[in-house]
């Protein structure tokens, strides 16, 4: 073999190599960057995962608050036409009405709502007992007159005013007006 040959063939092995190295170290390059990539996909999927599960979970919260905030009301002013017709003598009587307002139950309220509208809520369950205790009064002939009775019942709209507009602000209701 001459020097040339042996030139032609050290630098044909010289690229070689350098090919081979190269492609090696743009695979590791690249197996580097495909690993990377594969975690920040993972880390994406799952930061998305927990976001979907709190943006369920807020969702189910909110409709089990509407639930529970609308069966209260709805007992609130069922309770509230007992007493007026009560009151005009259509039906109903102080004591009955005094066992429906007992049985009207604050616990899923202490469960989901924030603390105001629980605490509206209490103060529209003792204005209620209020009321009654003044129905009571004014259908034994008690009551000199029925002035506190009407006092009784403006101040349970006010109670009931209140908690709406509060069980509105939770549930982030715009409130006209």
């Amino acid at each position: 073999m001459d020097g040339e040959t042996a030139r032609l063939i050290v630098v044909a092995l010289g690229a070689i190599i350098a090919g081979i190295a190269g492609q090696l170290i743009a695979g590791a390059f690249n197996s580097r960057n495909t690993i990377a990539n594969i975690e920040a996909a993972r880390v994406a999927a799952e930061t998305q995962r927990e976001a979907d599960r709190d943006v369920e979970h807020d969702r189910w919260l909110r409709d089990r608050k509407v639930e529970v905030y609308s069966k209260f009301l709805e007992e609130v002013h069922e309770l509230e036409l007992s007493i007026a017709e009560a009151k005009v003598g259509y039906a109903g009587d102080g004591p009955g009405l005094s066992k429906k307002a007992r049985n009207l139950s604050l616990l899923n309220l202490r469960v989901l709502a924030p603390r105001l509208v629980v605490e509206a809520a209490q103060e529209v369950v003792q204005s209620l007992r209020n009321l009654i205790v003044e129905l009571i009064s004014v259908k034994d002939r008690s009551a000199p007159d029925e002035a506190a009775f009407h006092a009784a019942t403006e101040d349970f709209r006010d109670k009931v005013t209140l908690l709406e507009l509060r069980i509105s602000k939770d549930l982030g209701i715009e409130v006209m007006g």
